[in-house]
């Protein structure tokens, strides 16, 4: 019995630091992904990864809270199911293998903001994100320059291999999603990938690239790199010299005249991102 209370309260506490983290001042990264502790693991191993919040594949790690998520789901094949996670799991992810492929998981979240205290931050997001555009139509909107609102959604995706690790990622029809043509895990070439919006390929896209080439140390110097989508949305990654990959992309929207009513949001972004490994040998 007393195993069981303190494990009550174990998990009660990790809820409550999740809590505070989501209203902490200083965590207000809009970029979301879902981070393995190891992207390649044996059939019947558990796989384990954390919701991680922050920037240049650097970031905070939250329990789970079901209310943060439209969906969170693991697909094996042909098969999606819905991650099996309890109020304060940390890390985020737990859950069994059962079969050798690909595993593929995605969520989608619900709705954030935040509010851009100063003029700075915003032009910073935009100049880092590739959203420049964004300038002129907040100036012809007649928009302030500080003290507006942003909500923002996530749709982030993690590649792992289990045993063999043979499988196909696909569109799991999440609002922005990137769908890893390349299978990372079994082939030789480049990593090729698409980005969707609303189903359809998102063309000129500006895409942020992080690769960690040395996953197992924590000092690894991190290579950044800048892309755009094609005309059928999609990019070619070179894999280097393996390692990490984190890959990202915002598409910002001017929101709907009952949604802006209802939120009080100048702006709506969607954030999408994918990461896998690419392993030294295949």
């Amino acid at each position: 019995m007393y195993i069981i209370k303190n494990y009550k309260k174990i998990r009660e506490l990790l809820f409550f630091i999740s809590v505070i983290y989501l209203l902490s001042p200083v965590i207000k990264a809009h970029e979301m992904w879902i981070q393995p502790l190891n992207y390649s693991v044996k059939l019947g191993d558990k796989i384990f990864a954390n919701e991680t919040v922050g920037q240049d594949f650097k970031g905070n790690k939250y329990a789970y809270l079901d209310s943060s998520f439209k969906h969170l789901n693991i697909s094996i094949g042909g098969n999606t199911n819905k991650v099996r996670s309890r109020l304060g799991d940390l890390p985020t992810i737990q859950e069994e293998t059962q079969e050798e492929g690909l595993h593929i998981i995605t969520a989608e979240t619900t709705a954030s903001s935040l509010i851009y205290e100063t003029a700075e931050k915003f032009a910073n997001f935009l100049t880092t994100d590739g959203l420049d555009w964004v300038f002129e139509a907040h100036k012809k909107r007649g928009l302030p320059e500080k003290g507006f609102k942003e909500v923002y959604w996530r749709n982030p995706k993690t590649l792992v291999k289990v045993g063999h690790g043979k499988g196909q990622d696909k569109a799991f029809g999440m609002p922005l999603e990137w769908v890893a043509e390349t299978n990372p895990y079994t082939s030789k070439g480049n990593i090729k990938a698409q980005l969707l919006w609303q189903g359809k390929p998102a063309a000129n896209m500006f895409v942020n690239i992080f690769n960690k080439p040395k996953r197992t140390s924590a000092n690894s110097e991190l290579v950044k790199t800048r892309m755009t989508t094609d005309a059928d949305g999609r990019i070619e990654i070179p894999r280097a010299n393996g390692g990490l990959f984190l890959i990202n992309s915002v598409k910002m929207v001017v929101p709907s005249k009952k949604f802006a009513e209802e939120t009080e949001a100048a702006w709506e972004s969607f954030w999408g991102s994918l990461s896998y490994e690419v392993l030294p040998k295949i």
